[in-house]
């Protein structure tokens, strides 16, 4: 089985956005552009429910497998 090592991040920038809520701090001093609030807004969405998730079952009724999806911006 593969481990990652820990300081692996699957999307590091989402972390400089959301470490010690600097994006939030960012918005409410305002002066931001609409396309920089939607284009970042949509980065930090990608790959959440928030775009919608695929759920898959196994064929076999009995059998509890399931797994969840999450949609992806294609970034």
């Amino acid at each position: 089985m593969l481990q990652m090592s820990p300081a692996y991040t699957p999307r590091p920038l989402k972390n400089l956005f959301t470490a010690n809520q600097c994006w939030a701090h960012l918005l409410e001093e305002g002066g931001l552009r609409d396309i920089e609030v939607e284009s970042v807004t949509k980065m930090l969405a990608c790959g959440t429910s928030i775009l919608g998730v695929k759920h898959y079952t196994c064929g076999n009724h009995s059998c509890p497998h399931v797994k969840y999806l999450c949609n992806t911006c294609s970034c």
